[in-house]
């Protein structure tokens, strides 16, 4: 009986994570359509959340992180990790954008909502600044994931740097103008391929 309640304790700390996550999240959101993103400060969301400053920290380094979520962009990262590993990195990353539909983050509860906040959002100075270092991040991890998969060493190979920030930049044009075109982010894979097919 003592195994099966240890077992189980890592799932139920796992629900208790994502709850409080929601809260604050739900939190938030709330308040940024209520009175304002400018208006809203950590303090409110706290408070609004029940939840004391170094809870809303451990989930959120900034006000700015929950219009990207705690994981942006990693569903596709790892499906790309996890493509046939015959496929060169465009072929697989195109096969995750295919499994993953172009989703940047999970499908939770509040995922459209926060969507069109970061659109409205996005020219917001700290906003946009934030999203910079959302795709620096994802950069590195995109430079690591194509360096495994191409089993070469980005201090002496250019090539995984090179993809990382290729597709570092796609998502960063998907980012900053999405809310002037919406157009999924396998439609500017698709296009920067076809400039990279025609200019090569």
């Amino acid at each position: 009986m003592q195994g099966t309640d240890t077992a189980a304790e890592p799932g139920m700390r796992d629900r208790k994570k994502a709850r409080t996550r929601e809260s604050i999240r739900t939190a938030a959101l709330d308040l940024f359509e209520e009175q304002g993103y400018d208006r809203t400060t950590v303090d409110q969301i706290c408070r609004r959340a029940d939840v004391a400053h170094r809870t809303f920290f451990r989930y959120y380094p900034a006000k700015e992180a929950l219009l990207f979520g705690w994981d942006f962009g990693q569903i596709v990262l790892d499906a790309f990790a996890a493509a046939p590993a015959e496929l060169p990195l465009w072929a697989a990353l195109e096969h995750a954008l295919t499994e993953t539909g172009g989703r940047m983050e999970e499908p939770v509860e509040h995922t459209e909502r926060r969507r069109r906040l970061r659109r409205e959002l996005v020219d917001v100075h700290s906003v946009r600044n934030y999203a910079l270092v959302v795709v620096d991040a994802f950069n590195e991890r995109t430079t690591a994931i194509a360096a495994e998969r191409l089993g070469a060493d980005p201090a002496t190979d250019l090539r995984p740097t090179a993809f990382g920030a290729l597709f570092g930049g796609i998502v960063r044009r998907h980012i900053l103008a999405a809310g002037a075109d919406g157009r999924p982010l396998a439609d500017w894979v698709a296009a920067y391929r076809d400039v990279l097919a025609t200019t090569g």
